[in-house]
């Protein structure tokens, strides 16, 4: 009986093993970052299956409290520092992350550094991965704000909606869609919000993260790059995490400590103008290592801005991506 005792639970042990969940978050001098690790730690359900990394970036004279203390507390944590100056914000330190830090644990969980998670967020997350038996399932939407307060509201469900391009880009402004009524499962989206994914550890893989983004550009990108490969989109239908919104809007910020961030930015956009076919561009600065980063051939681009009701180039916008819809019969839609 003690041997059978012993072998279900070596058995068990390598069943969780598979059920990992990797916790990647890019901080940028950011005081918020040790309370959302301590959430992400207490709140989950099975902590000893949480490895949380990262990329730290900071003043090291004056952002103290900024780092995370006594990490030695938390075996599950592991916490890379740099210089802020050497940063060239939150896509290149993502990339980074992944590419020096991954082992390949079944589930990715990306976070802002000043994110709160429920309780019991990673079963929650995992079982409803499962219930969708979509091995390329995305599970992302703008996650419910909070304030100094703390108070997190747990009363509505939000979509993507889309109003407007961003001035001389080829890139949609997102805007959260409110509905006082959760839906009975996860909608279909299609866009990702990158304060909050939950995705297959092959996507990271598939799908790798473009370092040569800057910043607001990255949402829509990357959702035309997963959609092209078959990856399905789709915001949970209850709250599992919380966004701070900080009233004074103090926070420092990468484009306010380095000169040079809007070349970074002028770069980012015409890069996204190439992905996305709304312009022929032949620079080697904006073009280098694309083919990496492109959008593939599962499905096309014209496909999918037939599914988000979004077309980039013509710069246009449907009635119902205003609405925070989708086109599930895209196939037979004619513009």
């Amino acid at each position: 009986m003690q041997k059978m005792e012993k072998l279900m639970k070596i058995i068990k042990l390598n069943k969780n093993m598979k059920e990992r969940i990797f916790v990647c978050i890019a901080s940028y001098r950011d005081k918020q970052l040790e309370r959302t690790v301590h959430s992400v730690i207490e709140n989950a359900e099975h902590p000893e299956l949480i490895d949380v990394w990262i990329l730290n970036q900071l003043n090291f004279k004056e952002d103290k409290n900024c780092m995370i203390s006594e990490v030695e507390k938390y075996p599950q944590i592991s916490q890379s520092l740099i210089d802020y100056r050497e940063s060239k914000w939150c896509c290149w330190a993502r990339n980074y992350v992944y590419e020096n830090f991954f082992k390949n644990q079944k589930f990715i969980l990306q976070l802002d550094s000043h994110c709160r998670v429920s309780k019991n967020w990673d079963t929650e997350l995992k079982n409803m991965w499962k219930w969708l038996n979509d091995k390329k399932a995305v599970i992302s939407h703008y996650a419910m704000p909070f304030w100094d307060d703390e108070i997190f509201r747990n009363d509505y469900f939000i979509k993507f909606k889309v109003l407007k391009f961003f001035d001389n880009s080829p890139i949609p402004f997102l805007e959260g869609f409110t509905s006082w009524e959760f839906p009975e499962k996860p909608v279909k989206v299609a866009f990702i919000a990158w304060w909050f994914v939950f995705w297959p550890w092959k996507m990271i893989k598939e799908v790798p993260y473009d370092p040569y983004l800057y910043f607001y550009w990255e949402e829509s990108v990357y959702a035309a790059r997963l959609w092209t490969s078959w990856y399905n989109i789709y915001a949970p239908n209850k709250t599992l995490v919380w966004h701070y919104f900080e009233k004074s809007d103090n926070r420092p910020r990468h484009w306010n400590d380095n000169e040079g961030w809007s070349d970074l930015e002028s770069l980012s956009v015409a890069r996204c103008k190439s992905i996305l076919w709304v312009e022929d561009i032949f620079d080697f600065e904006v073009l280098w290592a694309l083919d990496k980063y492109w959008l593939w051939k599962e499905r096309t681009l014209e496909e999918y801005e037939r599914f988000s009701w979004i077309f980039f180039k013509e710069q246009i916008i449907k009635d119902y991506a205003k609405n925070g819809e989708v086109n599930e019969n895209y196939k037979d839609y004619e513009k």
